[in-house]
């Protein structure tokens, strides 16, 4: 593969910070939109289970039968604490590894529906910023008394709510007054400023290295706060021509089928690979380098993207058409 790209895709990680924000922000607004209606607590939970478990549930049975000699693992997917494997010791299979990030979203929205709830915006507000300036130091003295950076702080729940908590600070202050196009601009460079200024201090520390104390403290704040500026001019700038692109309708069916594509992907990855030991078949012989990662890109992008398809209309969809009543 090109130097340049696998370094590329090797920033893919990255991907899971900004989906803790766009998390906190539409969950947070569903939240403070439906506060002090009728069946808050019951409908919240009832319209989670319905959009998250069927298609979770399902992989973890598949992916079980697939996987042999991970049952624990499973067992603590059941649980969402697949994030916690390392805790309890149990061995963690690559592909169905990415159901870590789903405990972590599920563990914050454990407590947070009760939050919005009883807290006024403004308290609401401090409490989101206290765990994003909180949770780096947490990570950071962590990191500093000997947890490990990948397989701990990179994992457990509580050093990952900052993201979160980021995403619940776009959707107080676009409920608030101060929602403008002006104001995104401020709040976009403070974020966009603030993500420079901790690499500059950062660096001399190593925090664009790995398993640094830096790195382990401030690496996910330096992603989120540029991806909280770019979300927040997105919001700013809606129906207007700057934000087409996020309007394109294969953007919208990339969007519609993410969850699936999300959960499978690494999975669909090993079976490719399984099936080509299993013939005993050696695509770089045959195909060379780049005709093989050209090969490799073509089925496991459309094996991914068919079976999220067929997933959407035939398993989620029906499950999802229940929330009306809730």
């Amino acid at each position: 593969m090109p130097r340049v790209l696998k370094e590329t895709i090797s920033h893919g990680w990255l991907g899971v910070d900004l989906f803790f924000i766009l998390s906190g922000f539409l969950i947070t607004g569903i939240l403070i939109d439906s506060r002090g209606t009728h069946r808050y607590f019951r409908n919240f939970y009832v319209r989670r289970i319905l959009r998250i478990v069927p298609l979770y549930w399902t992989c973890i049975f598949v992916m079980f039968l697939a996987y042999r000699g991970f049952a624990a693992y499973f067992g603590l997917s059941l649980l969402f604490l697949a994030n916690f494997s390392h805790y309890f010791h149990v061995s963690e299979p690559h592909g169905p590894g990415v159901f870590w990030s789903l405990s972590i979203e599920e563990h914050f929205y454990l407590v947070w529906p009760l939050l919005v709830n009883l807290l006024s915006r403004t308290a609401l507000l401090a409490l989101s910023l206290a765990t994003v300036l909180g949770t780096p130091i947490l990570r950071g003295a962590c990191a500093y008394w000997g947890m490990d950076p990948e397989l701990e702080i990179y994992a457990y729940s509580f050093f990952r709510f900052d993201g979160l908590a980021l995403g619940a600070i776009l959707a107080i202050w676009v409920r608030s007054r101060y929602y403008n196009r002006k104001s995104a601009w401020w709040l976009a460079c403070a974020l966009a400023g603030s993500s420079l200024l901790v690499t500059a201090v950062g660096l001399p520390y190593g925090i664009m290295q790995t398993k640094t104390v830096a790195s382990s403290a401030l690496r996910y704040t330096q992603a989120q706060f540029f991806f909280a500026a770019a979300i927040a001019l997105a919001l700013a700038y809606r129906g207007n021509v700057l934000t087409s692109l996020l309007r394109a309708r294969f953007v919208k069916v990339i969007a519609t089928l993410s969850y699936c594509m999300y959960l499978i992907h690494l999975a669909l990855g090993d079976l490719y690979y399984w099936v080509l030991r299993s013939i005993q078949f050696d695509e770089l012989a045959h195909f060379g380098a780049m005709g093989a990662l050209a090969v490799r890109w073509l089925v496991l992008g459309t094996a991914t993207f068919g079976l999220a398809a067929l997933s959407k209309k035939f398993l989620e969809d029906p499950f999802l058409r229940l929330k009306r009543y809730f």
